[in-house]
């Protein structure tokens, strides 16, 4: 086994868990979210809160620098090809949205947990599955562009 192959491992198996974790989580957050009572999504908060720097952060962190350095050691291929681009350009905008976008309704999810207000927790979790939606949908097209290499 190769330097390269460790590499590809550790850079799939961190889309895998950041793709699966996320789609998977999505799931449980749309049935909360259908339940309208305000302790399943008090739960499914806590459970994001507990999720998100343990299961995400480390799995979007594996995917950026295993993939950047098998380009970096690679001989053919480099960080100005398009494909590596358009990976890392969607990759940001998943990071971004993540960051900026979902934390801030992750954290008003979480601080209406403790209210009784259903309406409200609803809401937010309505607007974090969506967002969430949009993170899928880049994460897809980042690995369309992972398999296919367009520019290649």
């Amino acid at each position: 086994m190769t330097l390269d192959s460790w590499l590809h491992f550790g850079h799939v198996l961190g889309a895998i868990v950041w793709i699966g974790g996320g789609f998977a989580l999505s799931l449980v957050g749309s049935r909360a979210r259908t339940s309208g009572d305000p302790r399943t999504i008090a739960d499914f908060a806590r459970t994001l809160a507990y999720i998100g720097p343990r299961l995400f952060i480390p799995a979007l962190l594996a995917v950026l620098v295993f993939g950047v350095w098998m380009v970096l050691i690679s001989s053919e291929w480099n960080l100005s090809q398009a494909w590596v681009l358009l990976a890392l350009g969607l990759f940001a905008v998943a990071f971004l949205i993540g960051s900026l976008y979902l934390g801030r309704i992750g954290i008003q999810l979480l601080r209406s947990a403790d209210s009784e207000d259903a309406g409200a927790g609803q809401m937010l979790l309505g607007r974090w599955i969506l967002g969430y939606r949009l993170v899928l949908l880049v994460l897809v097209v980042a690995v369309w562009d992972m398999i296919f290499k367009p520019g290649l």
